[in-house]
């Protein structure tokens, strides 16, 4: 088919990865000038733009639909530019992990002017580009609203991160009169004690008063979002997110959560905590990795006892000295979510094609750097970012910096948005798309360094 396909349209690139047949027809992707066609057919072919290409292929070739991720142990990956995947799909290949490639919350979407719908339509081009069909899952990360929700499930998405931090209260606002249903926490929880492994846990009136301030109403969310995506849905990946909260989630506080999840029948896939030291955006972990260690033990003890579920690791991207004890505690049944790594890959790229157009990027990044930091927890210094360095110096070094790392994580609205106003996006998109076997290499080799520990 290649060698009879170039004949006729010599001007077309044919990306044999991709070759399928359904019926009679063959099926494959043609590039033409960094633009992408299916082209249907097997004499004579019909071919269909890149934009409307995903509409017949997930109705073509039911694998390339998201599914959920059940069981295994999988890996989000977070896609802001549309173009990762590919890189995703090598790095993820033969290490056993279940991909979810199409992730992104509600915050990443307005920043960039995607929907639900156009980070699942990359996601199933790519996917049949690459050849790949082993299936993916789709998360819509951290949700905080049912109308979020809503938009998720119309999209076709299979993997719902709640996200009800804003519900969860602080320990200095502690009221007795804010605590709704007080009597039957008590009632449930006062007395209880459990005895898993060498440990002991007891509630007692304090300490289950304190437990129903802090995650009463969280609780009741997480509860109307479940409801509201089991009437609609009956296969679907079901995570709780405390990890967005100023303290670490405490071993009382896990056992807490989980037997109210059960108590009120949430078929819950996994849990993110809050761990101890601070996991930063795109940087490695910050504290003690033995104290780390030490209360992800107590956690996985817990987990196992109560489980099963997944324990999931949030801010995943680059937290290479936490992977392997991560995974030699844990074991199995976990999930990492990463993302804005790979849109660190995509500037990587831009910094070696173009240096001054990198330059002219993070003039605004710094420029707009307030704006951006906003509900991002990192500890840029952005003073200590040398301009010089950035107009010369060698990528590697400029990608190690922990500074540089961090301000570009999280100016990806700066340059993917889609204001009219917005003179980076064309220039970013055109650089990436003529140089885009440079960003798969490199969104390939850094994931896999990620895999790799974790496998």
């Amino acid at each position: 088919m290649n060698q009879f396909f170039s004949s006729r349209y010599p001007e077309f690139r044919f990306i044999s990865t991709s070759l399928r047949k359904c019926g009679d027809d063959y099926y494959f992707a043609a590039e033409r000038k960094g633009n992408f066609y299916l082209v249907i057919g097997e004499k004579s072919f019909r071919f269909i733009e890149e934009k409307d290409a995903p509409s017949v292929l997930k109705k073509t070739f039911p694998f390339l639909n998201p599914v959920s991720a059940g069981s295994k142990n999988s890996f989000g990956f977070g896609d802001r530019t549309g173009l990762a995947t590919p890189g995703h799909i090598r790095a993820v290949k033969g290490s056993g992990f279940f991909p979810v490639f199409a992730q992104q919350s509600a915050r990443e979407l307005e920043r960039t002017g995607r929907s639900f719908s156009d980070v699942i339509n990359d996601v199933i081009l790519w996917s049949f580009i690459d050849g790949w069909s082993e299936g993916f899952g789709a998360d819509a990360d951290h949700a905080k609203t049912i109308d979020v929700i809503q938009k998720a499930i119309s999209a076709g998405y299979t993997y719902f991160t709640i996200d009800p931090s804003d519900k969860i209260k602080k320990l200095e606002n502690f009221s007795v009169q804010n605590i709704r249903n007080l009597e039957l926490y008590l009632k449930n929880y006062s007395g209880k004690n459990l005895n898993i492994e060498d440990s002991s846990f007891v509630f007692n009136d304090d300490n289950t008063t304190v437990l129903s301030f802090l995650y009463g109403d969280a609780l009741d969310f997480i509860e109307e979002c479940y409801r509201f995506i089991s009437e609609r849905m009956t296969d679907f990946d079901f995570e709780v997110s405390v990890d967005e909260t100023g303290i670490p989630t405490s071993p009382l506080a896990h056992i807490f959560i989980v037997m109210e999840l059960q108590r009120r029948k949430i078929n819950f896939n996994s849990i993110a905590l809050r761990f101890p030291g601070r996991f930063e955006k795109g940087i490695d972990y910050i504290g003690d990795i033995n104290v780390f260690s030490k209360e992800l033990e107590v956690h996985n003890r817990i987990r196992n006892y109560l489980g099963p579920y997944k324990i999931s690791l949030h801010s995943g991207s680059d937290k290479f000295s936490v992977y392997s004890p991560f995974k030699k505690i844990v074991g199995e049944m976990f999930h990492i979510k990463t993302s804005g790594t790979s849109w660190i890959q995509a500037m990587k790229t831009i910094a070696a094609i173009d240096r001054e157009f990198f330059v002219e990027c993070i003039d605004e990044f710094i420029r707009q750097f307030e704006k951006n930091s906003v509900s991002y927890e990192i500890s840029a210094d952005i003073s200590r970012i040398n301009m010089n360095e950035i107009k010369t110096g060698n990528i590697d070094e400029l990608f190690s910096d922990r500074n540089l790392r961090q301000l570009i994580h999280i100016s990806y609205g700066t340059v993917l948005g889609c204001d009219t106003k917005n003179k980076l996006r064309n220039n970013f998109y055109d650089i990436i798309r003529k140089n885009l076997d440079m960003y798969v290499q490199f969104v390939e080799e850094h994931l896999k360094k990620h895999i790799k520990l974790l496998s």
